[in-house]
């Protein structure tokens, strides 16, 4: 959910275009014009930052629960294997032993 968020900040700001200037414009209007699109640019900058930030938290969350979720599965696998061993041994001792 977050990673959607994140991709439409980025679109969003891909798709913004420079703030259209008229030629006969005077400086003033010019700098208005360059300051608002700035400003805009940067509080979407500011949350695209955010929603990364956010992102890379809950990747590190899902990467932690991965490798819990490993070690789980291997912990299971090696006692499943002893147990295994054991019952392989239990069978010998039976069958030698009658």
């Amino acid at each position: 959910m977050i990673i959607e968020e994140t991709k439409k900040l980025v679109a969003r700001i891909s798709k913004r275009k420079p703030p259209d200037i008229v030629a006969s414009s005077t400086p003033e209007e010019r700098i208005k014009a360059l300051e608002s699109y700035v400003k805009d640019m940067e509080e979407d900058l500011k949350e695209t930052a955010k929603a990364l930030e956010k992102t890379a938290t809950e990747l590190s969350a899902v990467a932690s629960a991965g490798r819990v979720l490993t070690a789980r599965v291997t912990l299971s696998l090696v006692l499943s294997g002893v147990a295994v061993v054991l019952g392989i041994g239990c069978w010998i001792f039976v069958f030698l032993h009658r």
